[in-house]
């Protein structure tokens, strides 16, 4: 999986909207670079004061651009380019909302794009560190894991999106069902006892050979299912046919009676 999807992960948002902030703050408190006390020890109120405050914005800031990053990443695949574009743009807004903090707090009388524009060139400058080894971090681990995964994968379910990325790879004794949803499918799955559903963005045609191949059977035009997770098929209230799982959590999965022998047959 490339760093690219390995950055735009659950775990890579938290880290990021953490050890920025951190760093930034850290870094000004023992060096403060460019004047920063006196810039900040402002007669509204105390350096710490000011300096809590901006660290508190960056916080909430990255927190919630990393977040909308999170879930760009779960349906369209990032770019390096465009990842870079996105790191620059979070910088800019945190900046901005920096500026706006300092600009209503000084006595001074100073122009905001002057402002601004000092704020996003010091807040780069200072971190383009941790963003650096942040990526290498997860490239390093993403080359990692490409070395430890076995040279023969023949046995795994490998899913690609729309863009022919290579998006998650699976045993398939580990895939419960999928479900087809507008552009998207939905892959339901367990790691490690517990159930997970992974979004991707293609469609049940461009998947439907791949999964008939590792043992997947097509139930309805908008699943496809493990047989080993099905516990009863019966006729449900309404009168149709429908598949009960063995896993806690999830409704009952329609059978289409055009795909019915073709699952029982398989139980």
């Amino acid at each position: 999986m490339k760093t690219t999807a390995k950055i735009t992960s659950g775990a890579a948002t938290f880290i990021h909207s953490i050890v920025i902030p951190v760093f930034v703050l850290v870094f000004t408190l023992y060096y403060r670079p460019y004047g920063i006390f006196d810039i900040l020890d402002m007669e509204n109120a105390s350096f710490t004061f000011n300096m809590t405050i901006m660290f508190c914005i960056i916080l909430v800031s990255l927190s919630i651009t990393r977040g909308w990053l999170y879930l760009l990443g779960k349906y369209k695949s990032i770019s390096a380019p465009v990842y870079l574009i996105w790191s620059l743009g979070e910088i800019l807004v945190a900046s901005l909302f920096c500026s706006l903090y300092f600009v209503l707090m000084s006595k001074e009388m100073h122009p905001f794009y002057e402002v601004a524009g000092a704020s996003f060139m010091r807040l780069v400058t200072t971190s383009i560190y941790p963003y650096a080894f942040i990526w290498l971090g997860f490239e390093l681990y993403s080359r990692n894991q490409e070395d430890a995964a076995p040279s023969d994968d023949s046995s795994l379910i490998r899913f690609y999106d729309e863009y022919k990325k290579l998006r998650l790879v699976i045993a398939p004794e580990a895939v419960i069902f999928i479900k087809s949803e507008d552009n998207y499918v939905q892959i339901h799955y367990v790691d490690q006892g517990r159930t997970r559903k992974f979004v991707l963005r293609s469609s049940m045609r461009a998947l439907e050979d791949n999964l008939s191949k590792h043992g997947l059977v097509r139930c309805h035009r908008s699943y496809f299912i493990n047989p080993a997770y099905i516990k009863i098929v019966h006729r449900d209230s309404a009168g149709l046919i429908v598949a009960e799982l063995n896993q806690d959590g999830y409704e009952s999965i329609p059978i289409s009676r055009k795909y019915q022998d073709a699952v029982t047959r398989l139980l």
